[in-house]
């Protein structure tokens, strides 16, 4: 009895360690890089877009030092192949207050995703549609802290929706905490 206590302990130990290194591998949800130029010394954070529970939205953040110090431009990413709305098509809901969006892009990206083969697995290819917003720290930091946030993308046909409020593995609100600290090291100008 006592040796499978132990490895049931192992087995989990392990499975704590893996979800958290998927926060520390390049292009996973969530995994933050930090770049300089060197064309003129500017500094960048990214984030990967990273999911909101149980949707097919994801979200991604960006910062650099030639950016307003209060800017950060949000970058939402729908599966397939759809043309966001025009004017306000980004709203969320946090703790049942309202807070709506206009891109800062005039068209919807679609991009395709390459699929998998191997080992007897087979992944299709898959259309991503993506737009980007202009957003503040101020309001990155009242999300973080929001009891309950819903996110809902307006398509021009119809809508998709999850859940931010979420800090569940590859979700989009435990990367926005650790985005959130590393823009606080950046030296922006004033």
């Amino acid at each position: 009895m006592k040796t499978r206590s132990v490895k049931l302990y192992f087995l989990l130990a392990i499975s704590v360690l893996l979800m958290t290194a998927c926060a520390t591998v390049p292009e996973m949800p969530g995994f933050i890089s930090e770049s300089t130029s060197e064309f003129d010394g500017s500094k960048q954070i990214k984030m990967e877009p990273a999911w909101l529970y149980n949707s097919s939205i994801k979200l991604a953040l960006f910062k650099n030092t030639k950016m307003d110090i209060n800017d950060v431009v949000l970058t939402v990413v729908a599966k397939g192949a759809h043309s966001f709305a025009e004017g306000k098509s980004l709203h969320f809901n946090i703790d049942g207050g309202i807070v709506s969006f206009k891109s800062i892009d005039l068209l919807t990206d679609i991009n395709t995703s390459s699929g998998f083969v191997g080992s007897g697995i087979y992944i299709p290819p898959s259309n991503w549609s993506s737009k980007d917003y202009l957003v503040s720290k101020q309001f990155i930091q009242r999300l973080i802290n929001a009891e309950r946030v819903v996110v809902k993308v307006d398509l021009r046909k119809s809508f998709v929706e999850g859940v931010f409020s979420s800090d569940a593995p590859t979700t989009a609100r435990p990367a926005f905490r650790r985005f959130y600290e590393k823009i606080g090291t950046l030296k922006l100008p004033r």
